[in-house]
């Protein structure tokens, strides 16, 4: 939208006819002098139907005035923003306005917002943070972080599953070694007392933390493949050995199950979504006057 040069040409002691805001100084009191420039409101309506991404963008710019060369392409730095809640439409008691440069008619306005949305097609971006494995996307304003916990929370179902499943298959294992060594030399009742109640106690010990380790694994925990493991001893009597051999297994086939779900939660990307010029929309243009604190000099 362009504003009409008749209302441009007019002069600073005419500035009823202006549209145009100020900036709202910050002494009140104090004697300001004013120059001009541009002020943009803009709207981005950022769509993705890969994504589903859907989010408006409201933009508040100030550019400076002078003339635009129409291969000139803009930078970043020459879009600066500006807090709409700091501006006002009524001039400020002590303002002194600065002469509107005589080249600023709705032809060169025109080329202005020409320039602007050139720059925002080249610029403007909205990021999205896309899981490959679950193909889901972040939602608008939701950080890495907030992403990675919800992807947190889908995959946690199944690997709730595969741990109940890597549960019964060591459950399994450990009844087998139980019925391996409990009917083994029933000679000399005394001695296969003892040894018994030596082999129901590591029984015991090695179930109990064994049964930790699965009541307590979750996939928010920190994991380290060496805690907790043991090599092999061969001078261990075999029910030391299989008591042990089935400890260290367990641990690392829930350290390497942890991982791997771990993995799948990290498998982040960014998605960029950038607008086309059906996306863009200009709300308003005007002059907008920005407080200079006057020389004393």
């Amino acid at each position: 939208m362009s504003l009409n040069s008749q209302v441009f040409a007019v002069r600073p002691d005419h500035s009823e006819k202006v549209k145009q805001l100020f900036l709202r100084p910050t002494s009140p009191t104090a004697e300001l002098e004013y120059a001009p420039c541009f002020y943009v409101e803009a709207r981005i309506d950022f769509a993705d139907i890969r994504s589903g991404y859907h989010m408006t963008c409201g933009l508040n710019n100030i550019l400076d005035i002078h003339p635009f060369e129409e291969d000139l392409l803009w930078t970043r730095d020459m879009v600066r923003r500006v807090d709409p809640t700091s501006l006002q439409t009524a001039k400020p008691e002590k303002a002194k306005l600065r002469q509107l440069p005589e080249f600023v008619t709705e032809e060169h306005v025109s080329r202005m917002e020409t320039q602007y949305l050139s720059f925002l097609l080249r610029h403007s971006e909205a990021r999205v943070f896309r899981n490959f494995v679950l193909n889901i996307y972040s939602h608008p304003g939701e950080t890495k972080e907030d992403f990675q916990i919800r992807c947190l929370d889908v995959f946690n179902e199944s690997f709730r599953a595969e741990l109940e499943t890597l549960r019964e298959v060591v459950n399994r294992r450990f009844e087998r070694i139980e019925q391996k060594y409990a009917g083994r030399d029933r000679a000399g009742e005394f001695e296969f007392d003892r040894r018994m109640t030596h082999a129901k106690s590591r029984f015991h010990a090695v179930a109990e933390r064994i049964a930790e380790l699965f009541l307590q694994t979750e996939l928010t925990m920190e994991t380290d493949d060496a805690v907790g493991l043991q090599n092999a001893d061969s001078t261990r009597p075999d029910l030391e050995q299989s008591l042990n051999t089935l400890e260290t297994d367990v641990r690392r086939d829930v350290w390497r199950l942890l991982n791997s779900y771990q993995d799948k939660v990290r498998n982040i990307d960014e998605y960029i979504i950038h607008p086309g010029i059906r996306d863009l929309h200009l709300v308003r243009t005007c002059i907008l006057w920005m407080p200079v604190e006057v020389s004393t000099q």
